[in-house]
């Protein structure tokens, strides 16, 4: 029962994000990855802060951080493509690039792009900042909460002008898929 209300709530709310099979199979994957924890009672554990009181994460934390990522990262593919074709194509190439690193004919040049360095940067610090900040609501704001006002407004301000100078302008709205 419990198995079938959850399939039921993650396929209704791919449903809900837009009529189209990849938000279902967005929602079914979702629903896959919930399975194990539903299965062995465990949904309700790993509620506390990731390496709560402590500088750094275990070797398991770590793992469970990656794992966590990396699948979110696959069910997105199925979210942001624009039909199940291109997901899965996208999904092959990914497979393959893993496979061999040289079927990626833009990669080399991308690397030397000046935007790789910097991006990289951005998320780093973003990175420092949530982990610093994990036990708080607002990571970013305690960080700015410490500064006086002028400065942390400046600070702010910076901030959303890198991402606005970052994000570029081919990238489509996601819900514009409508």
């Amino acid at each position: 029962m419990a198995i079938r209300n959850t399939f039921i709530i993650f396929l209704v709310s791919g449903f809900w994000h837009g009529s189209n099979w990849t938000f279902i199979v967005w929602g079914a994957v979702n629903a896959l990855y919930f399975l194990p924890l539903l299965l062995g009672k465990r949904n309700r554990t790993h509620l506390d802060t990731v390496a709560a009181g402590r500088m750094l994460p275990n070797l398991k934390e770590i793992v469970q951080m990656g794992s966590t990522f990396l699948l979110t990262l696959l069910a997105w593919v199925f979210f942001r493509a624009t039909d199940l074709s291109h997901a899965f194509n996208y999904l092959g190439s990914l497979l393959k690039g893993l496979l061999d690193p040289t079927s990626y004919r833009a990669a080399a040049g991308y690397a030397l792009s000046g935007d790789v360095p910097l991006l990289a940067g951005v998320v780093a610090f973003f990175f420092l900042v949530e982990w610093a900040g994990r036990e708080r609501a607002f990571a970013l704001a305690e960080l700015g909460s410490r500064w006086r006002t002028p400065l942390r407004w400046t600070f702010y301000y910076a901030v959303v002008a890198m991402i606005l100078t970052l994000s570029g302008s081919e990238q489509q709205f996601i819900y514009f898929q409508f």
